[in-house]
């Protein structure tokens, strides 16, 4: 297999392990800076916010433990599982997310 270049004033990548490494470097840089973090109250509405009903800790904790524990709720990939697993700890800030 022919060596590959690893950019300007370096040495072609001959070795299978110098191969790896200049294709894991060119095809996953790390990920550019985070601008500044965004400080989030969720206790105060924000202007032009959709009015909502309040959901109680029951309806949440319902609505948890009645879904197939094999699934995720989302792109996260948390299962169900995890969730009924982590609501003695979690439930809390969970409702107040909700």
């Amino acid at each position: 297999m022919p060596a590959l270049d690893q950019g300007p004033n370096t040495t072609p990548a001959t070795s299978h392990q110098e191969k790896c490494d200049t294709l894991c470097n060119t095809l996953y840089q790390p990920p550019p800076p985070l601008p500044d973090p965004i400080e989030l109250d969720l206790s105060r509405r924000e202007p032009n916010e959709l009015p909502f009903q309040n959901i109680t800790e029951t309806e949440i904790h319902e609505a948890l433990f009645s879904t197939n524990s094999n699934t995720s709720s989302g792109p996260s990939q948390i299962s169900y599982t995890m969730l009924k697993w982590a609501w003695p700890i979690i439930w809390t800030e969970l409702t107040t997310l909700i």
